[in-house]
């Protein structure tokens, strides 16, 4: 597979990675031209003449990965000149590195009207989600038709583990009346968000319920809810936008929220 062709295809797999890219050469250089691939573990594809030069492209291509930034940097490949690097070249390499990030994907959980109007709005946004409801007349194609899954099952705990959740997953609570169960088995994962829509007095009843069947606080303290950006939401819709937006605003920090795995 060609270099590009695989950047289209972590690109269509939401996978988060870089691209380094000489974009000027000048004097002795290992390589003019050269493209590679680089992971978030530094784990590469392609090249750009190896060596100590490539090492270094590969450390800032990892730190732009974890900043959520493209730059260009330059090497001096000249142990003698000032902040070159220690090679004997005695040429000067430009590189951009371009960030690829994954998008959030979406879990929504309820498959009701608000979990409608969240849909509609990453449709908009082109956002990947899936539906996950224990409700078969709900969580159909028709009513979800750009959804990347369906997840129906009557204990709806079990419909949300079949949604395999990971790092990427931002999962919304928003079912009929398996909040709880929906809560409980989402902190079992490492994912970036979970967020639930409750009153204040049922976001207490809920974290009571789940801490005496052994759930930490310390997770507990994670979850967001009252869910979505403060903005005197009314409508559904309303309520989707704020939602949607606190998504945005977590997924762009530098360190989003881990939730990390329940003790068993």
């Amino acid at each position: 597979m060609l270099l590009m062709e695989k950047v289209a295809m972590l690109t269509r797999r939401n996978e988060t990675f870089a691209l380094a890219m000489i974009i000027e050469s000048k004097g002795s250089t290992p390589r003019h031209v050269g493209k590679m691939i680089v992971y978030r573990d530094g784990t590469i594809e392609g090249t750009v003449g190896g060596g100590l030069a490539e090492h270094y492209i590969i450390e800032d291509s990892v730190k732009a990965i974890q900043n959520g930034q493209s730059k260009t940097v330059e090497y001096k490949l000249n142990k003698q000149a000032k902040d070159g690097i220690e090679m004997n070249c005695g040429g000067t390499l430009r590189v951009f590195i371009e960030v690829y990030t994954s998008r959030p994907e979406l879990v929504i959980a309820g498959a009701g009207h608000l979990g409608s109007a969240l849909a509609k709005l990453a449709d908009f946004l082109e956002l990947p989600y899936c539906i996950v409801d224990d409700r078969l007349g709900f969580c159909t194609k028709e009513r979800f038709p750009n959804a990347s899954n369906l997840f129906v099952n009557e204990d709806i705990g079990k419909a949300l583990q079949a949604a395999n959740l990971n790092e990427k997953s931002y999962v919304i609570i928003v079912t009929k009346d398996g909040d709880d169960r929906v809560l409980k088995t989402a902190l079992q994962f490492p994912i970036a968000y979970v967020g639930m829509v409750a009153s204040k007095r049922k976001v207490i009843r809920i974290f009571e319920k789940l801490k005496s069947q052994g759930v930490r606080q310390e997770l507990l303290e994670q979850v967001h809810s009252p869910i979505g950006l403060e903005m005197g939401s009314e409508t559904t819709e309303e309520i989707a936008i704020s939602i949607i937006g606190e998504i945005i605003k977590v997924s762009k920090e530098k360190k989003p929220i881990k939730v990390k795995q329940l003790s068993r």
